[in-house]
């Protein structure tokens, strides 16, 4: 039976985690992570105490991104991410995924140096699949996702799609509300 390595937890899980701890904190909610290789594609489960519900979570962290100055010009003044995921992992996981969560590390300049911020995209796994059906399917079978943060962090949206050019994805931006 294969075992987590329970002593080097994935960075961008534990960030969820606690973020899940806030945002639930007065309701009667648990979170646990899977210890074993059975529950694959499932990162961590939301348990609702009260009502014995389970919502499983895909946990996707980001590569940062530097903006061209083209997609500046475009976009406007912002903070950017990188994400490939697997069309299997979304269209066919081995095990149910109620929920993506993207993990988004993102550069702010301060006054003297730059400060790493989080963000989150808390996405249903059907609209997912919506939004995966406006992108192209890259070679190895995988989607590119190029997420621009506004500087006020308020919108959000995926580029460099030649399908759609971009898909808005602001309904999702810390939007924990979701998982309830």
């Amino acid at each position: 039976m294969a075992i987590k390595n329970l002593w080097s937890l994935n960075v961008d899980e534990l960030l969820v985690a606690d973020e899940l701890k806030q945002y639930f904190a007065k309701d009667h909610y648990e979170i646990l992570f899977p210890l074993n290789a059975q529950m694959k594609d499932v990162d961590l489960v939301l348990f609702e105490l009260k009502k014995n519900k389970a919502t499983s979570i895909q946990v996707k962290g980001s590569r940062t991104y530097t903006l061209r100055k083209s997609e500046i010009r475009e976009l406007g003044d912002g903070s950017s991410a990188l994400f490939r995921i697997a069309k299997k992992s979304i269209f066919t996981p081995q095990n149910k995924v109620d929920y993506f969560v993207f993990v988004l590390h993102h550069f702010k300049d301060g006054e003297l140096k730059k400060r790493i911020e989080v963000d989150h995209l808390v996405i249903p796994i059907d609209d997912l699949k919506g939004v995966c059906k406006k992108k192209i399917l890259r070679k190895g079978g995988y989607y590119f996702f190029t997420i621009w943060l506004s500087s006020d962090g308020k919108k959000i949206r995926d580029f460099n799609n030649p399908k759609f050019h971009t898909i808005s994805l602001s309904k999702y931006l810390n939007n924990w509300k979701l998982l309830k």
